[in-house]
């Protein structure tokens, strides 16, 4: 048990800081406009180049194993295995977030004439949605399975994971799907992997 919450401590920890620390560095250095511009933009070579596309599939890529590893390891711990849905939830989080890093975004126009890159496009932006919601339904299907077990970490998660949906939802409705929502959500998701580590190291 010491090892699983030394694990949850660490991976927990890297993962809820990972994406807005290097989002954060990498708009500082481009001025991206996040008003303008989705974070998938990050990965278009025509617009910033082979090195930061490569960077942007690492950080998903990364990103990816992280958000299995943390959910696999707090499912463990709280002995959740044996809800299927929330399990076939981190495998669809996974998968989702990974086709999302080998999918660069690009500028082609969709069409028969480009054909593989209209194939590129599509997917990505489908890829880019499935993420989008699949984060999101990952943590209230754990909330959800956790509160026979841990009722005020699974109530007080809940809440949290909630009212980030909320402020993503206004941010949607205000500015649509661009980088500035995009935050909302990951910043969100940060916060509420922190808040739940620290409570199961307190469990």
């Amino acid at each position: 048990m010491f090892f699983t919450k030394l694990g949850i401590l660490l991976i927990g920890f890297v993962y809820a800081g990972l994406m807005p620390f290097t989002i954060r560095k990498v708009i500082g250095h481009l001025r991206f406009d996040l008003k303008r511009y989705t974070l998938s933009f990050l990965s278009n070579t025509e617009l910033y180049g082979e090195a930061y596309r490569r960077a942007y599939k690492r950080m998903l890529f990364i990103t990816a194993l992280l958000t299995y590893i943390f959910f696999w390891l707090i499912t463990w711990f709280y002995n959740l295995g044996a809800y299927e849905k929330l399990m076939r939830a981190i495998d669809i989080s996974f998968a989702s977030i990974t086709l999302l890093a080998f999918l660069p975004h690009n500028l082609k126009p969709v069409s028969l004439k480009n054909l593989a890159p209209s194939l590129q496009r599509i997917l990505h932006n489908l890829m880019a949605v499935v993420v989008f919601l699949a984060l999101p339904l990952l943590i209230v299907s754990f909330q959800v399975a956790l509160m026979p077990y841990a009722r005020f970490t699974g109530v007080s998660g809940l809440i949290i994971i909630v009212v980030v949906l909320v402020l993503t939802l206004l941010s949607l409705l205000k500015q649509g799907i661009n980088g500035a929502t995009e935050l909302v959500l990951i910043n969100g998701i940060s916060i509420w992997t922190i808040y739940i580590t620290f409570l199961t190291m307190l469990h």
